[in-house]
């Protein structure tokens, strides 16, 4: 079976359709057959928008509930384990709050 062609984003040689399985938090989280192009010339890897979106939408299925608690004066959430480990964060580490709208609050590590 031929695999699926696109115009590589970066050099615009030809780029083949690959599937991949992707392992996050030490092998607690497998996404199976996540597709990438690959192109030919450059070798560069990159997915188009529409198989972020699918990935994305597969992760939102994985979630973590954290209580907000009390420390001093202010509030915080504390950060399981390994995600901690998967992000590589270590205490005194800075990370950016970013309101997206009054439900959603997402963290960028600087």
């Amino acid at each position: 079976m031929e695999k699926e062609k696109i115009k590589c984003v970066f050099c615009g040689g030809i780029s083949e359709l690959h599937q991949e399985e992707i392992e996050l938090l030490d092998g607690k989280i497998i996404l199976k057959e996540q597709p990438y192009y690959k192109c030919k010339k450059c070798r560069k890897e990159f997915v188009t928008s529409k198989q972020m979106k699918e990935t994305e939408n597969q992760l939102n299925v994985f979630s973590v509930t954290r209580p907000i608690v009390s420390t001093g004066r202010s509030l915080a959430i504390t950060l399981p384990t390994d995600i901690a480990k998967f992000y590589k964060l270590k205490k005194g580490e800075k990370v950016t709050l970013i309101p997206e709208n009054k439900h959603i609050l997402k963290i960028k590590i600087c």
